[in-house]
C-alpha cells in the first residue's frame, strides 16, 4: 500500500491482486474519515504535500525517498511550520482570536509529505525520523499562498480556535480563586485543619525562629488543638523594626 501510494505511474500487485490505490492523494485519504476535508498539491517535482484537520492532536504520514518516516522529522516540521505560521497570522487579524501560537495550532493538523531529499540522515537504522537540516535538503518546499487560502476554507481554523478556547477555559478554571483546604509544596509547614475552609478567618499561623522553636510550638498545639493554629519555621531572625524608619 505504501509503494502504491508514493510511487508515480506504478501498479503494485500483491498475490495476483492490484492494490486499490491510484496515487498519493488516494493513499492519504485512507487515513481520514469520509467527512474530513483533504487538500493536496505538488509543490514541485520533489515535494508532494497534503493537509487535513486532525481531531486527535498533531498527526503525520510522511516519506523520504519512498522510505516511510513513521515518526516524522525535519521535513514534516518544515511543512507544518509554514502552515501554522500562516494560519496564526490570519487568525490574529480576526477579532478575539489574538495570541494563538503556532505550537498550539499544530495540534489541529494532519500533515502528509512525500519528498525527495539529497543524502538524507536519520536518527536510527530503521529511518523512522529524518534529522537532516532543512538547509541541506537539496530543494525547497515553499507553499504558495493559493494553497494556504484553501486551508483557511477548511475546518482547520475553527478547530484551532476551539482548541485555544478550551485551553484558555482550562487555565481560567485553574485560576478560579477557589480556596483549598490544604497548601501543598511548602516544606515544613504544619497547616491548621480549618485553613482554607469556611472558618479560615479564625485561623492563626504561628511563625517561629527556626526548627527548634517550631517543635516547641507544635508541642503546644497538643494543648490548644490543631484546628485553628498552624506553624511555619523561618530561617534566620526576624527584623526588629522598633528603630527602623519608614
Amino acid at each position: 500500500w505504501d509503494m502504491a501510494g508514493v510511487l508515480k505511474n506504478c501498479q503494485v500487485i500483491l498475490n495476483g491482486e492490484k492494490i486499490p490505490i491510484k496515487g498519493f492523494d488516494d493513499y492519504c485519504k485512507k487515513y481520514l474519515k469520509d467527512n474530513v476535508d483533504f487538500i493536496s498539491m505538488d509543490v514541485n517535482d520533489r515535494w508532494k504535500i497534503g493537509v487535513a484537520a486532525s481531531y486527535d492532536g498533531f498527526q503525520q504520514v510522511s516519506f523520504v525517498n519512498s522510505v516511510a518516516t513513521t515518526r516524522g522529522g525535519t521535513h514534516v516540521d518544515y511543512v507544518a511550520n509554514q502552515i501554522t505560521k500562516y494560519v496564526c497570522s490570519k487568525l490574529d487579524k480576526t477579532k478575539n482570536d489574538t495570541g494563538i501560537k503556532p505550537k498550539l495550532a499544530k495540534e489541529s493538523l494532519f500533515v502528509f509529505v512525500n519528498c525527495l531529499i539529497e543524502n538524507p540522515s536519520f536518527d536510527s537504522q530503521t529511518k523512522e525520523t529524518l534529522t537532516l537540516k532543512q538547509s541541506e535538503f537539496g530543494s525547497k518546499c515553499e507553499i504558495p499562498e493559493t494553497f494556504m487560502k484553501k486551508i483557511m476554507k477548511t475546518d482547520i481554523p475553527n478547530l484551532i480556535k476551539e482548541i485555544a478556547r478550551n485551553k484558555q477555559n482550562l487555565t481560567m478554571k485553574k485560576m478560579g480563586g477557589r480556596k483549598t483546604a490544604r497548601i501543598h509544596g511548602i516544606e515544613k509547614l504544619v497547616d491548621a485543619n480549618e485553613a482554607g475552609k469556611a472558618k479560615s478567618n479564625k485561623c492563626t499561623l504561628i511563625l517561629t525562629e527556626g526548627d527548634s522553636a517550631k517543635t516547641m510550638a507544635v508541642t503546644g498545639l497538643s494543648v490548644i488543638g490543631r484546628d485553628f493554629y498552624g506553624v511555619f519555621p523561618l530561617r534566620g531572625k526576624l527584623l526588629n523594626t522598633r528603630d527602623v524608619s519608614g
